[in-house]
């Protein structure tokens, strides 16, 4: 069972007024989606979690050797897609889609610009987004999927040249 992407928590949405009402139908729709996704949402965290060191080993191993030469950009782009990955799972976790990008936003386009990692940003993520679907379910990887898009957003607004 997938459940639409919310901007926010499932639980921070409910407005709970028990002196006004009961919760509508529509926040007990949300409320229970969210509710019966919930199994899989931590299996898909769990498996990332146990996985994530032979997953991010595996992207290092794809990438060309020209790329794995320039050790300060590969290992701050290591540290940055973990860092990614470990709150997109959250977001997908606690159903809060912009988690990452609002924990990350603060320093990670700084963190690209200075170590210059946008090329090798491109290709781990590149690569992590074809290894993911592998490695979940598709129901599984429709929940992280959208937190992850949104932490990634980060990487390609960091890469746009500025304007003159």
């Amino acid at each position: 069972m997938t459940t639409p992407p919310l901007s926010h928590h499932v639980l921070r949405q409910l407005e709970i007024k028990p002196d006004r009402s009961y919760l509508t139908a529509q926040e007990i729709s949300s409320f229970g989606q969210y509710v019966g996704s919930l199994a899989d949402r931590m299996r898909a965290y769990r498996q990332l979690r146990e996985w994530e060191v032979n997953l991010i080993q595996e992207l290092v191993d794809r990438l060309p050797a020209d790329v794995q030469e320039n050790t300060a950009a590969l290992e701050q782009s290591i540290k940055q897609t973990i860092l990614i990955l470990r709150y997109a799972a959250l977001g997908m976790l606690v159903d809060d889609v912009d988690l990452g990008r609002r924990r990350l936003a603060g320093w990670l386009p700084t963190m690209v610009e200075v170590y210059q990692t946008a090329p090798v940003d491109r290709l781990l993520h590149r690569s992590l987004n074809q290894q993911l679907p592998r490695l979940l379910t598709d129901t599984q990887f429709a929940l992280l999927k959208p937190p992850l898009e949104a932490a990634q957003q980060l990487l390609q607004t960091s890469e746009e040249p500025p304007e003159n």
